[in-house]
């Protein structure tokens, strides 16, 4: 089935409206062959009839929004801001909190690397975590509780201080498989960033959170959604004194128009991070 740009161009709307998702060309295309796919294995005659059960069905939504979100990252990405982390924010918690747990909110975690890495780093400090790894995308939220992964999710380059910490979870044929106790510290939880701000999304925020990390999801946003995220954040989630952590690459695209009050942006050994101001 050849997907025309005028039968792509409303589906692409409905993505963008339901997940607040402005594709790219290179993803537009990823959807196209998708679409093309798809309707050919349904054996349905036209883009349209695509489109009325899209409507209708919402497992076949559910599986079109699957498809359409960028799901690439791996462990320790930013490497960075986790050696920040763990010798600025977990010592600092560790002397004030002793072994109280720390509440961290990994957004938009796709497959669940960036969780999994926090949950290493809170181990090897001896410290407790609760970790919250959230997603548009059930399929990637099922691989993340499953805590098993390739070893395309390591990097040669970036990440390869921490690479240590994964040594104890590789298995003969180069997959890491975490055991019980790590995939303790995580929970995984559907959230929709484009609605962050309603009603039924409330209910499911993780609220009290020190730290949230919301990373390489703001360059496929609008700035009215951003700045929607970043308030609903900032008043809901984060706790007074609390850490926000963007991508490096995104910290530009965050400027005063868009900014809570509450939040401040700091740049500490080379890493820029949100403090929340505290109250009073």
């Amino acid at each position: 089935m050849t997907v025309r740009d005028t039968d792509l161009d409303p589906l692409i709307e409905l993505i963008t409206l339901r997940t607040g998702i402005i594709p790219r060309t290179s993803h537009r295309e990823g959807i196209r062959n998708y679409l093309s796919s798809k309707i050919d294995e349904m054996g349905l005659p036209s883009v349209l009839a695509y489109q009325v059960l899209l409507r209708k069905d919402r497992e076949l939504f559910a599986e079109l929004i699957n498809e359409s979100t960028v799901n690439e990252t791996y462990f320790f990405r930013e490497e960075k801001q986790f050696q920040f982390v763990r010798s600025r924010l977990f010592p600092w918690w560790q002397a004030k909190f002793g072994s109280q747990p720390i509440r961290i909110w990994s957004a938009a975690c796709s497959y669940g690397e960036e969780a999994y890495s926090l949950a290493l780093l809170a181990k090897s400090c001896g410290m407790r975590a609760h970790i919250t790894a959230s997603d548009i995308n059930t399929a990637v939220l099922n691989h993340c509780a499953e805590g098993v992964f390739n070893a395309s999710s390591m990097r040669v380059g970036d990440g390869v201080s921490f690479q240590g910490l994964l040594l104890p979870f590789k298995t003969e044929n180069a997959k890491i498989v975490f055991d019980d106790e790590i995939r303790s510290y995580i929970t995984t939880r559907q959230i929709n960033l484009a609605e962050i701000d309603s009603p039924a999304t409330d209910m499911i925020l993780p609220k009290m959170q020190n730290i949230v990390f919301l990373r390489n999801v703001f360059i496929y946003f609008s700035q009215e959604l951003r700045a929607r995220i970043l308030q609903t954040i900032a008043d809901k989630c984060l706790n007074p004194g609390g850490y926000l952590f963007v991508s490096m690459s995104e910290i530009a695209q965050i400027d005063a128009s868009i900014m809570p009050k509450s939040l401040e942006k700091v740049a500490e050994d080379n890493v820029f991070y949100f403090h929340k101001k505290m109250e009073g």
